[in-house]
C-alpha cells in the first residue's frame, strides 16, 4: 500500500489535481486502456489498475455499454 501512496503523491504533485481526476482523464475521457495509461503516467500497470478499482472507474467507463441479452 505504501508503494501506491507514493505513486499517488507523485502523480497528484505532477498533474496538480486529485489522482482520481488524473486516472479518469486517461481511462474514461481519453478511452485509453490500463497499459497505455500506465505507460503515459510512468507507473506500473498494476498500480494503474489498483487506482481504477479503488475509485470504481470501470463502471463509469463502461456505463454506456449495455449488454444485449438474447431473447
Amino acid at each position: 500500500m505504501a508503494e501506491y501512496s507514493s505513486y499517488k503523491e507523485k502523480l497528484e504533485k505532477h498533474h496538480n489535481k486529485a489522482i482520481v481526476e488524473v486516472i479518469k482523464d486517461l481511462y474514461v475521457n481519453e478511452d485509453l486502456g490500463p497499459s497505455v495509461s500506465a505507460k503515459k503516467l510512468g507507473i506500473p500497470r498494476q498500480a494503474f489498475i489498483y487506482f481504477v478499482n479503488l475509485y470504481d472507474l470501470k463502471k463509469l467507463k463502461f456505463a454506456h455499454c449495455k449488454k444485449k441479452l438474447p431473447s
